[in-house]
């Protein structure tokens, strides 16, 4: 590997010198960098949250889990409805379940032990988040590699992202250049690079510190191809008896735990759909199992994305005479749904309520 891509000690010195005096004059004022965040809790916290969400929606989601929670034994009291209200919005709300999983794991120890190989055996904690919290806190000598390091290697060495190699290629030069001491400033610097210069598109090479070392000069960058989005149709139920609303706590994987209005199970559409015969069949069909008599009216559209699908959602409403019981469902009024957490979705659909 490192007669391939001339990878030797002195080229090592001198990028691992780049990459730090870079850090010195360029890191960002982020919450968790300053000194007083800097302990496993909260470093612990940040790193979930910048799972798949970009650093300036995380900011004030991590701010306000601060004030809510400020330490870890007070972290130990929340209940998993509390978390996901306070995560509604961020998406990806497993992350909200593990982290709830995790402190129910960590209040069990007696003392927790943050290194690479321990923090794996905590839910929600992968081989990134578990390399990063280590080098961040401890400068532990472990291989820090997520998409935005994956670029700049890619780049820097002239990877071709496409070759069955390229997974290992990225780990081994990873290794290598990880250095023995500061590694927690080195990672975090490539983050930054990554964020600041080493874009995805419009890379600004010429205030990149390893531009020297670069093969591709942020210019040749093979993707993968981004497979066709899929869409898929499903219908809100909005249900009211009086001020009272019917929703359910879902217990559909993308929504799970969260408050919502009755959603039908989607469906996916193709050039032979027909929207309205989708429409009446799938209304009357839930109209029959739960053994409701009552007319429906189509209140609207929405369109919402999730990371794989796009799901277009008709919304119908029902006005009812009387209440009923169903497992899992609750009659709740505004107030009381506001005080729920609730998905972006149900926020879009719950526009149509006037």
């Amino acid at each position: 590997m490192k007669k391939e891509y001339h990878i030797d000690k002195i080229f090592k010195s001198r990028w691992e010198k780049k990459i730090l005096d870079w850090y010195s004059n360029n890191k960002r004022d982020l919450p968790w960098r300053r000194k007083e965040n800097q302990n496993f809790y909260r470093v612990w916290i940040s790193e979930i949250m910048l799972q798949q969400t970009q650093v300036s929606v995380v900011i004030p989601y991590y701010n306000r889990f601060m004030l809510k929670w400020p330490t870890l034994e007070s972290f130990y009291n929340a209940k998993l409805e509390e978390i996901l209200f306070l995560w509604q919005g961020m998406g990806y709300y497993k992350r909200a379940e593990n982290l709830y999983r995790a402190k129910e794991l960590l209040k069990t120890k007696k003392k927790i032990t943050v290194n690479y190989k321990s923090l794996l055996e905590i839910p929600g904690i992968g081989d990134y988040t578990s390399s990063a919290i280590s080098a961040i806190l401890f400068d532990e000598k472990c291989s820090v590699v997520d998409g935005n390091i994956r670029r700049i290697l890619t780049r820097v060495f002239n990877l071709n992202n496409n070759d069955n190699l390229y997974d290992k290629n990225i780990r081994s030069i990873s290794d290598y250049l990880t250095p023995k001491r500061k590694n927690g400033n080195y990672c975090q610097s490539l983050m930054d690079i990554a964020n600041s210069v080493c874009k995805v598109r419009n890379p600004e090479c010429k205030k990149c510190p390893v531009e020297d070392f670069c093969l591709s000069k942020g210019i040749k960058l093979l993707l993968t191809k981004r497979k066709k989005t899929k869409n898929k149709i499903a219908i809100a139920f909005i249900i009211n008896y009086k001020n009272y609303f019917l929703v359910e706590k879902s217990s559909k994987k993308l929504l799970k735990n969260l408050f919502c209005f009755p959603l039908s199970d989607s469906k996916d559409i193709d050039k032979n759909f027909i929207e309205d015969e989708f429409l009446d069949k799938t209304v009357n069909h839930w109209l029959k199992i739960k053994k409701l008599k009552v007319s429906y009216k189509l209140a609207g559209k929405v369109i919402h994305k999730f990371s794989h699908f796009q799901l277009k959602v008709l919304v119908v409403k029902l006005n009812l005479k009387s209440k009923f019981r169903l497992e899992n469902f609750f009659w709740l009024t505004i107030k009381e749904l506001d005080s729920r957490p609730v998905s972006k979705l149900f926020l879009k659909i719950k526009e149509k309520m006037k």
